[in-house]
């Protein structure tokens, strides 16, 4: 279950074990007002009604509940208090401490957390940063998994590549919605190198302190359909992640692997304990980030094979954790049957 306007974690993690357990399976997704601030504990208290409506029509004996918002795995548990039913949360990260800045409701928060993390029967985690501080937040009575994400294969449609390079070399920079992303270090990287044209991609509306840089060689794509999108991820020489947000794995990353492209990133702790086989920076600057598109561009055969076997590692890692997700899972069901 998910309170979000999608989630590729999820729809990969659903589609995933539809084919290893032999149970229904249902994502469900509930979205209403999305990032309009000032009206959330109404519409959290909204969701909350349609989500323990939708559990008493369907009536689960397990249910996998997202975090952040912490307020969906509270209200599940809510309802699993009265039905035999297993609880698991899947936390994208602890929001807590990632997104809350307030320090009155960062400590509400922590309190919900604190206290999911220690009562439910599995607590999941995208790397072992973020299962490590599950960890520490539930001691003892934690049980707490690492689920990486992972994209084994991509359906792209074929672009035109000089619709958006006229350059020798393609560089892309999949652009979010995140306040820490640092699209300025690889645009005065880029504007330095005379053969290299970049493509920021997203919505033109979160990349605005950056748009007065578009030239010939800068390029801003705007939002692309997933296949559109990823055609033009294929097409690059480069994926590139610059950012100052911690403890965070940007999906597009797998992306980029399951496509075999070489990838530049900053440095993060959950990345360079999982992605061993990709260009790591040493400091978000734009003169580190040119030199690292320099060597990759010169020996993008090397790179290239390694994001193959980057691939390769990440899929085993995948396929181990999945494992021991689902013996949890026929665990509880077994308890619950």
């Amino acid at each position: 279950m998910t309170w979000s306007p999608g989630s590729r974690r999820m729809n990969e993690t659903v589609a995933e074990l539809k084919t290893r357990l032999k149970v229904e399976i249902e994502h469900w997704n509930c979205n209403i007002l999305f990032k309009v601030k000032f009206l959330a504990p109404f519409r959290y208290v909204l969701m909350a009604i349609l989500t323990l409506i939708k559990l008493a029509k369907t009536r689960p004996n397990a249910i996998i509940a997202q975090n952040p918002p912490i307020f969906l795995p509270v209200t599940c548990w809510i309802y699993c208090l009265f039905a035999k039913c297993s609880l698991i949360i899947d936390h994208h990260c602890i929001w807590s401490e990632k997104a809350i800045h307030n320090p009155i409701l960062k400590k509400i928060i922590a309190f919900f957390e604190k206290a999911m993390v220690k009562r439910v029967e599995l607590n999941i985690a995208p790397h072992d940063v973020w299962t490590g501080k599950l960890q520490e937040l539930g001691g003892e009575k934690a049980k707490v998994l690492t689920l990486i994400d992972y994209v084994e294969k991509i359906s792209f449609k074929k672009i035109d590549r000089e619709r958006f390079c006229k350059t020798k070399f393609l560089a892309v920079y999949p652009g979010g919605t995140g306040s820490k992303e640092r699209p300025d270090l690889a645009i005065k990287a880029v504007e330095q190198l005379n053969e290299v044209t970049l493509v920021l991609t997203g919505k033109k509306e979160y990349l605005k302190q950056v748009l007065s840089h578009e030239s010939n060689k800068i390029r801003f794509s705007g939002f692309l359909p997933n296949e559109e999108y990823f055609g033009l991820m294929k097409e690059a020489d480069i994926i590139i992640n610059t950012t100052d947000e911690p403890n965070t794995i940007p999906h597009f990353l797998y992306e980029a692997t399951a496509l075999h492209r070489p990838i530049i990133s900053s440095p993060n702790a959950p990345i360079i304990q999982l992605f061993d086989l990709i260009y790591i920076i040493k400091q978000n600057t734009p003169e580190e980030l040119k030199n690292a598109i320099k060597d990759v561009l010169e020996n993008e055969e090397k790179w290239t094979q390694k994001i193959q076997q980057q691939h390769k590692k990440l899929k085993q890692i995948r396929t181990d954790q999945v494992r021991k997700l689902i013996m949890n899972l026929n665990s509880y069901l077994a308890a619950t049957s």
